[in-house]
C-alpha cells in the first residue's frame, strides 16, 4: 500500500491530469474544485477540466510542439487525451473536441476512480499571507 498522500488544488486540466496520474500510481489524492460554490468570471459550468478561450488542443503533427507534446504525454499516459479522443470533433490536423462532453468525460474520470476523494469547495489554505491565500491553481502539496 502505497503511503503518500497528495493534495491537489484545482480540478483544471493540469489538476485533473495529476490526481489521475498519482491516483493510478496508489497515491491516495485529495482533490479540491470550487466549483460549483465559487467561480471564476470566465467559468460557467460545475464540470472538471473546462476548456474556455478554444475546443482546440491543437496541432497532432510530431514536427509541431503541441504534437510533439501529446505525443509525450501519451507515452506517459495522459488520462486527459483519452478523454479529449472520446470528445474528439473534427478540425483538420488538430485535435478539437466537443467542450461539454469533454468536460462530462474527465469529470466522470477523477470521480470514479476510488484513490481521489473530490471535495468541492474551497481549500483552507492556512499558514500563508491572505494575499497567496487567494490565489487559485493548480498545485501539488504532499503531507
Amino acid at each position: 500500500m502505497n503511503q503518500y498522500k497528495v493534495t491537489v488544488l484545482g480540478a483544471g486540466l493540469a489538476g485533473c491530469e495529476a490526481a489521475l496520474w498519482l491516483a493510478g500510481k496508489g497515491v491516495q489524492v485529495e482533490l479540491y474544485e470550487q466549483k460549483p460554490t465559487h467561480f471564476s468570471p470566465a467559468h460557467k459550468s460545475e464540470g472538471f477540466a473546462e476548456l474556455i478561450c478554444s475546443n482546440s488542443l491543437k496541432a497532432e503533427r510530431l514536427d509541431s510542439a503541441s504534437g510533439l507534446l501529446k505525443e509525450e504525454m501519451r507515452r506517459m499516459g495522459s488520462q486527459l487525451l483519452n478523454a479529449a479522443e472520446a470528445a474528439r470533433v473534427a478540425a483538420g490536423g488538430a485535435l478539437a473536441v466537443d467542450r461539454d462532453t469533454f468536460s462530462a468525460e474527465v469529470t466522470r474520470m477523477v470521480e470514479a476512480e476510488p484513490n481521489i476523494t473530490v471535495h468541492r469547495e474551497r481549500a483552507a489554505l492556512t499558514g500563508y499571507p491572505a494575499r497567496q491565500q487567494r490565489l487559485w491553481c493548480s498545485a501539488w502539496c504532499l503531507r
